[in-house]
């Protein structure tokens, strides 16, 4: 998926990081109210995330990258296309499973900090899929569980070869 945002690609983590804003955990008392408790409220009243509405379109009205027009555009048709890809969660595409696990995580009593990340997608199989993982603890300094949404993606050099996994510290 990275492939769509072409020479835009070095902007892909700071995309995430603006989502990773967007639904992160509560920051305390008093002036620091935002993050999952905003996101919920916001769901609550305008229905930001919709069964059948894609992705793309919620991300746009948050306005959530908003670097210059070519990233931007760029990074909204790498959402688009989130619908030709899999997931593991059902029969769902990678778009219907992202708005599904955020419509119902913002609708629960208590709901998680979202973390979104990606992942190498040139292995094929399951790693072309985007992945939920309904409790997860993806920031190994936050003590946190999340709801984390990973997004397959590879580089647009179609000559690249999927990256080794690094060694395990013993």
């Amino acid at each position: 998926m990275g492939y769509f945002m072409k020479h835009n690609d070095i902007l892909i983590g700071s995309m995430l990081d603006q989502l990773n804003l967007r639904f992160a955990p509560p920051q305390g008392k008093e002036k620091t109210y935002g993050g999952i408790e905003e996101m919920a409220a916001l769901q609550k009243e305008f229905k930001i995330f919709k069964t059948g509405r894609p992705l793309s379109v919620s991300v746009a009205v948050l306005n959530l990258a908003a670097y210059n027009n070519d990233a931007k555009n760029h990074w909204h048709e790498l959402l688009e296309h989130l619908s030709d890809h899999g997931s593991n969660q059902g029969k769902l595409n990678g778009d219907q499973a992202i708005v599904a696990a955020l419509v119902k995580n913002l609708k629960a009593p208590q709901p998680m900090p979202v973390f979104f990340t990606s992942h190498d997608m040139r292995d094929g199989g399951d790693s072309e899929k985007v992945l939920i993982t309904p409790k997860g603890r993806p920031v190994f300094y936050i003590e946190r569980d999340y709801l984390v949404i990973s997004l397959p993606m590879k580089p647009w050099n179609d000559k690249a070869k999927p990256a080794k996994a690094r060694p395990k510290k013993k």
